[in-house]
């Protein structure tokens, strides 16, 4: 499992929002690029970042500062938020991008969802948000699809999907503590789909508790609890290996 630092984009800067509410937003860092490289020069694997505005906005809206954040960064990037069309997929593809996370389009236009996977294979990670147990589309504003998130994530190795970043909204934001079982048992129900858990994350007891179930979680996401100094990049890091070596 490998710790992967969060950068969430809104008007250019790096925030966190509170259980996806556009509302409550925290502003971390006003230099978003300056933020990536600090997280790669930290030791990070993999940087997520969401492009909040296009994520509300149903369209890709920071590509230019992702450009700069990618550039001279010797690590894997992934990008979501708006991502509804081939050529958004291959632009961000041609700006050294690694992975591409579909989330409201797993919903909305399954036919786009199955190009996609078709045509980039590993590069596409479903990115499935859910309140309550059901999938919530549009930056997180929208669950009147209705769709539950176990039945999606059953359908992802079908569509040829075998990357999944899981989201529990409930908990994102709030440090409220990983439900390290809950991302076990779906681990182990999906042999083959390669899972990232996302959302609550707040200590090095968290990172600790998803590597102690023994389950194959490939990454687990945190924002708010290194940008508010729970613990470090290399900290986060260094409990996970420590963790993996006492298995």
């Amino acid at each position: 499992m490998i710790l992967v630092p969060a950068i969430d984009i809104l008007g250019g800067k790096a925030v966190r929002l509170k259980k996806g509410d556009y509302d409550q937003v925290t502003v971390y860092n006003d230099d978003a690029v300056a933020q990536a490289r600090a997280f790669a020069n930290a030791g990070a694997q993999r940087i997520h970042i969401v492009d909040l505005d296009g994520a509300r906005d149903g369209a890709p809206t920071n590509k230019e500062l992702i450009k700069r954040m990618v550039e001279g960064l010797h690590v894997e990037v992934e990008v979501g938020g708006g991502i509804r069309s081939m050529e958004a997929i291959e632009r961000y593809v041609e700006l050294g991008v690694r992975r591409v996370v579909l989330g409201s389009a797993l919903v909305k236009d399954r036919a786009f969802a199955l190009e996609a996977a078709r045509a980039y294979g590993d590069v596409i990670v479903a990115g499935i948000d859910a309140k309550d147990g059901i999938v919530a589309t549009e930056g997180w504003l929208d669950t009147a699809d209705g769709v539950p998130a176990d039945q999606l994530i059953s359908e992802l190795a079908d569509m040829g999907i075998t990357n999944l970043v899981y989201t529990d909204i409930a908990r994102d934001g709030m440090q409220t503590g990983i439900d390290a079982e809950a991302y076990a048992a779906m681990a182990r129900a999906c042999p083959g789909v390669k899972i990232t858990a996302s959302g609550g994350l707040a200590s090095l007891d968290d990172l600790r508790n998803l590597v102690a179930t023994g389950a194959p979680i490939d990454g687990a996401i945190t924002g708010r609890a290194i940008y508010e100094g729970n613990f470090t990049v290399e900290e986060g890091i260094a409990a996970i290996l420590e963790a993996e070596a006492a298995l």
